[in-house]
């Protein structure tokens, strides 16, 4: 079955995020997305709190985090062990990926997102790791550099809104062709390299209102 789940999406967890994760299910749901992955900055959600919120809210939770290191980000989806920030890219990597974790690499190509740049994903080539070629946050020249370097070494391809606030999820969103709807299912649809990128950009309107909500956030911390 296809399922569209928006592979990155951030919640109030998140230092930058400004929506509580049952807004963001709440929207999700109502632009027809069959889930979402929950990719706070630095923070994890596990699997256990995503299996558990996918029964209370009949909708797909997908448990993950984006992480900092060295180079630039990197998502890990369902995370099974701590990540702090700051280390090295390729040995963060290949740690998630000897738990059995999934990796994807987000707004590869855009230095203004902390995007790893074409050098690193070069560099790690041989990993396969699908690539986020359609971000709705991401400038659009950015988001056709990643598709083109994705063409180019023949990688897989996925789609997130990057969303820090419920407006923007499902701008962007991923096809994911899996045997089930399940965590389980869609994490092996995504390693099967089963995916298709899809969406558009966040709209100007989104980004001004996220802002105020931004403003509103730290004026109450």
């Amino acid at each position: 079955m296809q399922l569209k789940i928006d592979l990155h999406v951030h919640t109030d967890a998140s230092e930058d995020g400004v929506s509580t994760i049952y807004e963001i299910i709440r929207f999700a749901k109502n632009r027809g997305l069959d889930g979402v992955a929950i990719t706070d900055h630095d923070v994890s959600m596990t699997y256990e709190n995503a299996e558990a919120l996918s029964k209370e809210t009949d909708f797909l939770i997908i448990p993950g985090i984006e992480v900092t290191t060295t180079s630039g980000h990197f998502i890990v989806l369902n995370p099974r062990r701590t990540f702090t920030r700051g280390h090295p890219f390729l040995e963060t990597v290949k740690s998630a990926i000897s738990d059995g974790s999934v990796v994807i690499i987000p707004h590869p190509t855009d230095p203004l997102s902390h995007g790893v740049g074409e050098e690193t994903v070069r560099s790690i080539l041989s990993l396969s790791l699908p690539l986020e070629v359609m971000n709705a946050s991401t400038m659009r020249r950015y988001n056709k550099s990643a598709g083109e370097l994705a063409k180019l070494l023949t990688l897989p391809t996925v789609g997130g809104s990057d969303a820090h606030v419920d407006l923007a999820v499902g701008d962007a969103y991923t096809v994911v062709d899996a045997e089930a709807r399940s965590i389980e299912a869609v994490l092996e649809a995504i390693k099967s390299g089963k995916t298709s990128a899809c969406g558009k950009q966040t709209t100007i309107t989104t980004m001004i209102k996220m802002t105020w909500k931004k403003i509103s956030k730290r004026t109450k911390t």
